[in-house]
């Protein structure tokens, strides 16, 4: 009689792949868009502080070129012009009067520039300063009329770009029944060095906003790099898995066959002792070939395990496999406190065996040279509790045993064998079943795993 095939080794799913690959690309593009948006954010919050220094400035400039102004007595001056214009109408004409009011006042430009480069503030920012005779209106003894405009009075310079006007200020056109008339003036500012001075100042905002949004980038690529990582790291253990299950297809047969061919010589010759062991290796050659197929869909999660529920009588199941288990591990001390009342659950016993095996299997991997195996029945639960006297589990490994691939000895050497699948596959069949296994462990105290399964 032939064994039933062993299954195919099914590659995995492209979609799955392909859903890796978009889900990757979605993440570096919310990344960039994200990081855009925090430059875009910073860039905006710059610019606003700029604008809020640049006034900050004007303001500071403006208030030292009024205490200038004060200082000089812009007043008197004006009026001083106004009432020597007067004269020299008067006395020369309008040819005269025109003459003096174009030709400035180098006097006063001249203390103007010295009070500049003298100030602080004013020198700080590279200041220029000018008063404008915005409009002059003069009239002769015999009623000829001529009027200036715009010209240059004093200053440091000539004004250009953005000008900023300080104040306007007219002279009573009735001194003296004078016949200057309309005298208007405009003083003026403008900051030629801000933008280098205002840098300077933001220099330790400009160097953090960089910083920052360089270590953003920098945590993204990180993370970014560690997902791809991963993503490679699983596919290499998927690959490598669905791998070595499928070479196990020809070696399994071939017992199959072999196991069928020993039962049937076996047939009309009874013996107690060799059809128990051939009945023990039987059951376990149907296991591995279903513990093969389990790894090969190792992916698949307790929502996704397919239970075939059926009555099972746990003191006689759990003696069962425990038999079984002690022929494998001979050396090991095995100790049943079973609970006396009969109890029976609905389970999948392939499932609930491979669940427990698992456990036994690791207490004695990892120094358990005796294994309690504790069973309680209560009204809606049915308790399984493995204690070991192994070296124990660290509260770091803890938190992580069930994980999938996740073994406790760190290094290139590892003591024990195994891919870390027997505790993340134990979990999730009590899981699927509506249970839940507790984990009870420190360093030199052994474990004590409890599987709770719902009656």
């Amino acid at each position: 009689m032939l064994m039933p095939p062993f299954p195919a080794h099914k590659s995995p799913d492209p979609t799955i792949f392909e859903f890796m690959k978009r889900k990757i690309r979605y993440l570096i593009w919310g990344c960039s868009l994200a990081i855009t948006a925090l430059a875009a954010i910073q860039s905006y919050f710059i610019y606003n502080t700029y604008i809020l220094k640049e006034k900050e400035a004007q303001s500071a400039v403006r208030l030292e070129l009024i205490r200038m102004e004060n200082l000089i007595n812009i007043d008197s001056v004006r009026n001083a012009w106004f009432v020597h214009g007067n004269a020299l109408l008067r006395a020369r004409g309008i040819t005269a009067a025109q003459s003096f009011f174009s030709s400035g006042a180098p006097v006063l430009s001249r203390k103007v520039a010295q009070y500049i480069n003298s100030n602080p503030v004013l020198h700080q920012y590279r200041t220029v300063y000018q008063v404008v005779i915005s409009k002059v209106l003069l009239e002769s003894p015999s009623g000829q009329t001529f009027t200036l405009t715009d010209r240059p009075w004093f200053g440091s310079g000539q004004l250009y770009g953005e000008q900023l006007v300080i104040h306007d200020l007219t002279t009573d056109n009735n001194i003296n029944g004078g016949l200057v008339r309309n005298f208007t003036s405009r003083s003026g500012f403008a900051i030629n060095g801000g933008e280098n001075s205002i840098l300077r100042k933001m220099l330790g905002l400009l160097i953090f906003s960089v910083l920052l949004l360089g270590v953003v980038i920098l945590l993204f690529y990180l993370s970014i790099r560690s997902l791809i990582t991963q993503k490679k790291i699983s596919d290499m253990q998927t690959d490598f898995i669905n791998n070595i299950t499928h070479e196990f297809n020809t070696p399994l047969a071939t017992l199959g066959v072999a196991l069928s061919t020993v039962k049937e010589r076996l047939a009309g010759q009874p013996d107690a002792v060799l059809d128990n062991s051939v009945a023990t290796i039987d059951r376990q050659q149907q296991r591995l070939r279903k513990l093969i197929g389990q790894v090969i869909s190792h992916t698949a999660g307790p929502q996704q395990l397919r239970l075939h529920r059926e009555l099972v009588h746990m003191p006689a199941f759990i003696t069962e496999l425990l038999g079984d288990f002690k022929l494998s591990s001979p050396q090991t001390e095995l100790i049943a406190e079973l609970d006396s009342q009969v109890a029976a659950i609905k389970a999948d016993r392939f499932h609930l065996t491979t669940a427990i095996v698992n456990i036994l299997d690791n207490a004695v991997k990892y120094g358990g040279g005796q294994v309690i195996v504790t069973t309680v029945a209560e009204t809606d639960a049915y308790r399984i509790a493995i204690r070991d006297n192994g070296k124990g589990i660290t509260e770091s490994d803890q938190s992580r045993i069930f994980e999938k691939f996740y073994r406790a000895e760190k290094g290139d050497i590892h003591t024990t064998k195994g891919l870390g699948l027997g505790l993340y596959y134990s979990e999730q069949v009590v899981t699927a079943h509506g249970g839940n296994i507790r984990l009870q462990s420190g360093t030199g105290q052994g474990s004590t795993f409890t599987l709770i399964l719902p009656r």
